[in-house]
């Protein structure tokens, strides 16, 4: 929600209960809005109680009952207590914003739920109970986050306000969460474009957070990055520790609660990049990957419990320019050489095996452009295109490439 607008920022200073508007400009009967309610999920920021005790909620499944009801089941963690939780997120209104405001060229509109969700299992139980924002534009036919400006200064979505009801003592303690910044979060939140919470709440959980961002150390920063990217809510997920001396190494732990059990496998790495976490082949697994030209690719299985290597890894040109283009599915990497005055694009495609130990990097092929001319080779290093004036008259999906970098 781009709280960087005026006419958003009521957000941020009024209760959402005071906002309901009790009508639909976009008929719920008509829409399912599932996938509106699972953006951003697990990496949403949230507080407990007024000393901003750092709270994170997952949603493992949503799924429609009614019209403008939806069942919610996920987990909650407050400063490292895991509970699982379910409950139900009903639609209250819609309404219209201005797409000025979101610099959009598609209809924007804001979507008002209350919500119940009991945690059903853990330490000190309760139940969150509030009210959510959410803004939201329809693409062929289907309701989608509306996240057009994510990374602009001041960007949120999905506000989360209410409160934690404990199951034993009936103490209520404010709970608000959101997808970026977190509404009602008063001196916690310290960023002026993204959210940086204050450092002198780093013991209420907020640890791992600050030390990703701003550590200067390479091992604190990379053990954090590991930790915020984790699926902490995952009993059978792995825990890693980066080691950078005397080699740089990542242990590979099995969990234990939300700490590391016995010693799983040990992985080596390069020395001239720290290596990253990220969902490498979308198949919502996290991959530790390094993107120097030297680097490696381990993927995650989730049958065996352990790291495979890729080694056609090995063979990505420039690897530490590698992007990926969700719409093409594809990566790309560049280069411009100096010597040649020329740009030069490499495309690839992920390839999975019946197990991780098949997958493969498969390279598909290249562009070269200089002064305007382009010549486009296929996989083997045949000429498909040559000596064109125009991307255009390249194969669709360099156009498309090019087109959505603006690499021209």
């Amino acid at each position: 929600m781009k709280k960087l607008f005026s006419t958003l920022a009521i957000l941020l200073v009024l209760p959402l209960l005071a906002i309901s508007q009790g009508k639909f400009v976009v008929n719920p009967e008509k829409y399912d809005f599932t996938g509106v309610f699972m953006a951003d999920s697990p990496f949403r920021l949230g507080i407990l109680g007024k000393e901003y005790k750092r709270l994170q909620i997952y949603y493992e499944s949503v799924t429609r009952q009614t019209p403008t009801a939806y069942t919610v089941k996920g987990y909650s963690n407050a400063a490292g207590n895991v509970c699982p939780f379910e409950g139900t997120l009903k639609i209250v209104s819609t309404s219209v914003q201005n797409p000025e405001d979101f610099d959009a060229d598609h209809n924007v509109y804001f979507l008002e739920a209350s919500y119940s969700f009991k945690e059903t299992g853990g330490t000190g139980t309760g139940t969150f109970s509030g009210k959510a924002g959410f803004d939201f534009w329809i693409s062929d036919n289907k309701p989608m986050i509306e996240d057009g400006m994510f990374g602009a200064d001041g960007y949120c979505n999905s506000q989360y306000e209410g409160f934690w009801t404990s199951d034993k003592t009936k103490v209520k303690k404010i709970a608000n969460w959101g997808s970026c910044r977190i509404p009602g979060s008063g001196d916690l939140d310290q960023g002026v474009g993204e959210f940086v919470p204050d450092e002198k709440y780093r013991s209420k959980g907020w640890a791992d957070y600050f030390n990703a961002i701003f550590s200067q150390n390479e091992e604190v920063q990379v053990n954090a990055n590991f930790r915020e990217q984790s699926k902490w809510w995952d009993k059978k997920a792995p825990v890693l520790v980066y080691k950078k001396a005397p080699k740089p190494v990542i242990n590979v732990y099995k969990k234990n609660g939300q700490a590391q059990g016995a010693l799983i496998q040990t992985l080596s790495l390069k020395v001239s990049e720290t290596p990253e976490y990220w969902d490498f082949n979308e198949d919502g697994y996290k991959e530790i990957i390094q993107l120097c030209d030297d680097g490696k690719l381990y993927v995650w299985s989730p049958k065996d419990g352990k790291f495979y290597n890729v080694p056609s890894y090995d063979f990505v040109k420039y690897k530490g320019y590698l992007t990926y283009k969700p719409e093409l599915q594809r990566y790309f990497t560049t280069h411009y050489d100096n010597s040649t005055q020329a740009h030069y694009f490499y495309m690839y495609s992920y390839r999975r095996g019946t197990d991780p130990s098949q997958d493969a990097i498969v390279f598909e092929g290249s562009v070269t452009e200089k002064d305007g001319i382009w010549t486009e080779l296929n996989q083997y290093g045949q000429i498909l295109h040559n000596k064109v004036n125009t991307p255009e008259k390249l194969s669709k999906i360099w156009f498309d490439y090019i087109r959505l970098t603006m690499a021209l």
